[in-house]
């Protein structure tokens, strides 16, 4: 039996199944990659979009949401096509390739909850926004996925803090100075070890905290010297060690 020829040869059909699964795995990783690439571009635009929002306007906040509504109906049309290829187990197999799309998407819908609630996104929030009619067949957010696109949404926070200084909105800036610094003294408490990005990503929230809090206290130091004087401070946002050039 050993010896025979029959018992040993490979089948003939063996290895044009194995190239078509691979092809197929190609394929569906590469339509991944793509329809997650769309979602953070279209994601990119709704943080731009939102970033123009003044909390002083008296009525230019209903349109500036509701375009955003606009976009965000864009967004689900996307991942209309990605939940196409992310059915059933291939969550799992393909999820990892389509993170970067999910968590700009997460930092978004954080950043629109914020300016409208002055709150934080609730997971069940985020699938909610997400999977709208398709209830049927929803796509959903691992927690992982939620952690790391609600840590990015600080670098944003920063940048509508130092806007709202720019318009002289002293209070809007310290109610996101004392948010982000209660959203970062809760996030600390997860270990760096706990996501190879989590490390990376605290370091930045812990940057746009800083800067954000030196831009508050030089605020009230400004005023507390000078009460008078409305204009804003001048900000550095120059964080890195200056570089020698003794020899």
């Amino acid at each position: 039996m050993a010896n025979d020829p029959a018992a040993t040869a490979v089948p003939s059909t063996l290895f044009p199944q194995l190239r078509d699964l691979l092809d197929t795995h190609y394929d569906r990783r590469e339509r991944v990659i793509r329809h997650s690439r769309d979602i953070t571009q279209q994601s990119k635009k709704l943080i731009f979009h939102l970033l123009r929002y003044n909390p002083q306007a008296t009525d230019g906040n209903a349109k500036l949401f509701a375009e955003a509504d606009q976009k965000h109906a864009q967004l689900q049309q996307c991942f209309d096509k990605l939940r196409l290829e992310l059915n059933a187990s291939n969550r799992y197999r393909y999820g990892q390739t389509a993170t970067s799309g999910i968590q700009e998407y997460i930092e978004a819908l954080a950043l629109w909850k914020f300016l409208q609630m002055g709150v934080l996104v609730s997971l069940a929030e985020v699938e909610a926004r997400l999977n709208g009619a398709n209830s049927h067949a929803p796509l959903h957010i691992t927690s992982e996925d939620y952690l790391l696109g609600l840590s990015d949404v600080t670098g944003e926070l920063m940048r509508h803090c130092i806007n709202s200084l720019a318009r002289g909105n002293r209070n809007e800036a310290e109610k996101i100075c004392d948010f982000m610094r209660a959203f970062y003294n809760e996030f600390a408490l997860f270990s760096r070890r706990a996501h190879p990005q989590l490390s990376k990503k605290l370091i930045v929230m812990e940057q746009s905290l800083a800067k954000v809090e030196n831009a508050c206290y030089r605020l009230r130091l400004q005023v507390s010297e000078f009460p008078d004087n409305t204009r804003m401070p001048a900000l550095d946002f120059d964080t890195a060690p200056a570089v020698s050039t003794d020899t």
